[in-house]
């Protein structure tokens, strides 16, 4: 089952189930929509999906310098912005912030969840699945809880990528 996210106020996007990245149904729609809304905090993700990572970094640094440090705010800045260095390979820096958002959204298990999906994503890039699978599962075992039907799948998505890359070869 293809779970398409946003499409409401927000360009619609897929998760590909073999590299776990976003992809947006309609590149222009989200290009559009990130010129017309560049101060929103989600222009990050989408100009990290379009492919514009060094626009996506100087955003994301822009949402994270304007919110005050250790607010949710700030903290769900820090997550977009780890995911653009992610993306750029940059796995200590989106560690990094992945651990400061963790700080401030510790009791809270939404976004908790959201940590720990991005740091499983990380950890696979990194070619780590074994320690990919504990934030994975946790995060699943947390979305359960949720109500959201989307997020499950998602984390479903993530833990099935993971447990095929920690299958034996045949």
């Amino acid at each position: 089952m293809t779970v398409v996210y946003g499409g409401a106020e927000y360009p619609a996007y897929v998760i590909d189930p073999e590299s776990l990245r976003e992809e947006l149904l309609d590149e222009e729609e989200a290009r559009e929509w990130c010129e017309e809304t560049p101060q929103d905090p989600y222009a990050v993700s989408f100009w990290r999906m379009l492919g514009e990572l060094d626009r996506a970094l100087g955003a994301g640094q822009e949402r994270l310098f304007e919110n005050e440090p250790g607010s949710r705010a700030w903290a769900g800045a820090a997550v977009r912005l780890a995911q653009v260095h992610h993306w750029r390979g940059e796995y200590a820096d989106a560690h990094e912030l992945l651990d400061a958002a963790a700080t401030v959204f510790e009791g809270d298990a939404a976004r908790t969840a959201l940590v720990l999906a991005q740091r499983a994503t990380v950890l696979l890039d990194q070619g780590r699945p074994a320690e990919a699978r504990t934030p994975a599962a946790r995060a699943l075992a947390l979305r359960e809880g949720s109500g959201d039907p989307g997020l499950v799948a998602s984390s479903r998505q993530v833990l099935a990528r993971i447990d095929r890359d920690l299958r034996p070869s045949a």
